[in-house]
């Protein structure tokens, strides 16, 4: 599938608001975080049998965060930004779902994750991209940027379905661009851009990796270096190498023969790694496996998505991703309660500095950590006990 572009609707008044939001948003990340040296960076390995995702979370400082197994067969509500965080009404419709299949996510808390994986092989994940800009549209069903990506692994199985969605929803949030595979092989690099949808999928995105810049713009530098078509040389062990070259050379260069895939994979997370490289995990798509680690815990940690117990019957199952152990984590999830699941929402928002946004808008703390946690506290298991 090649690059498509959707505009959205609004008035001026709907873009000027949006606007001012967004700037509010990036003044507090950038004053509430440390200078980066690096991004946030994500990959597919496709060659041989492997169908291999990988991605790292950088930060100038720690984040709190949390392996969570989401189940199948939960009533759900498509809820906005502007609802769950300021408690304001909008005049966008909005949908109900069940979610179909169940998934593995790294999140801050529950039902809003940062990146994960399904049962059927589709992953997702965000990264920062400044500049970013959603279309506005009063007719769609408005629905915030991470509850969507929590949407597309309830529902879909393949890219396509997910790069569909973002035409069917007025998503909403702040600024961020979107990574998505799936068990076929097949990426995209969902990007908005000035009110547009801009997709890099198939043939136009010819090397699966993305960081905190548009595709278009990495592709181009790309063409700089040796082996891309330009002069420039790629030295994996110079921190100052751009991630998304070092990555389409190691890609490029992969024999599966003689490396393991998963191995191979955290390789490469390596080489994007900096001192600000928070977590890093692995989605082994074709065997239903996730691997992971943080900067608290470089220990491998493992979950068997084969293993898991999907069915919404059981208790919803949550773990500190920075736990601090090796091997296999399948026996040592917690299960969810509200306390447990406000007291990581309550500090994420003090680590991103977020009281000042709510109080902006007219909200509290603890007024938007009740609506997010009430928000998956009102979810609904439909199988019959």
């Amino acid at each position: 599938m090649g690059k498509t572009i959707t505009k959205g609707k609004s008035s001026f008044l709907d873009t000027l608001l949006f606007s001012v939001f967004i700037l509010f948003l990036v003044i507090i990340f950038v004053r509430s975080s440390s200078i980066q040296l690096h991004s946030c960076s994500t990959f597919m390995l496709n060659k041989g049998n492997h169908r291999i995702v990988g991605h790292n979370l950088d930060s100038g400082k720690h984040k709190p965060g949390l392996v969570i197994i989401n189940k199948r067969g939960v009533q759900k509500s498509s809820m906005s930004w502007q609802e769950l965080a300021y408690g304001k009404k909008i005049p966008n419709p909005s949908i109900d779902w069940v979610s179909k299949f169940g998934s593995i996510t790294f999140a801050k808390y529950r039902d809003f994750p940062d990146g994960g994986v399904n049962e059927e092989g589709l992953f997702i994940v965000e990264m920062s991209l400044v500049g970013t800009k959603f279309p506005v549209d009063k007719k769609k069903p408005a629905i915030f940027m991470m509850l969507w990506m929590q949407y597309a692994l309830d529902n879909f199985s393949s890219v396509d379905q997910v790069i569909k969605s973002a035409h069917n929803f007025s998503i909403d949030g702040w600024s961020w661009h979107f990574f998505t595979a799936d068990r076929t092989g097949n990426t995209a690099a969902i990007e908005f851009i000035d009110g547009e949808i801009v997709i890099h999928s198939g043939k136009d995105m010819p090397y699966p990796v993305l960081e905190n810049s548009t595709y278009k713009k990495e592709i181009n530098r790309l063409k700089e270096y040796k082996g891309f078509g330009g002069e420039k040389l790629i030295d994996l062990k110079d921190k100052k190498m751009p991630t998304f070259v070092c990555g389409a050379k190691m890609l490029s260069e992969y024999d599966s023969a003689k490396s393991n895939g998963v191995e191979y994979g955290f390789s490469i997370l390596d080489v994007f790694s900096w001192s600000g490289t928070q977590w890093s995990y692995i989605c082994d798509l074709k065997d239903n496996k996730v691997y992971f680690k943080t900067k608290k815990s470089a220990k491998i940690k493992t979950i068997d998505l084969n293993k898991t117990d999907f069915s919404c019957s059981t208790p919803v199952k949550m773990l500190s991703i920075h736990t601090d152990v090796d091997g296999s984590v399948d026996n040592l999830m917690k299960t969810y309660s509200y306390e447990f699941n406000s007291s990581y929402i309550r500090k994420n928002f003090v680590a991103g500095n977020y009281e000042p946004v709510f109080k902006r808008f007219g909200s509290t703390l603890d007024d938007a950590v009740k609506r997010f946690a009430d928000y998956s506290e009102n979810t609904k298991c439909t199988e019959v006990k």
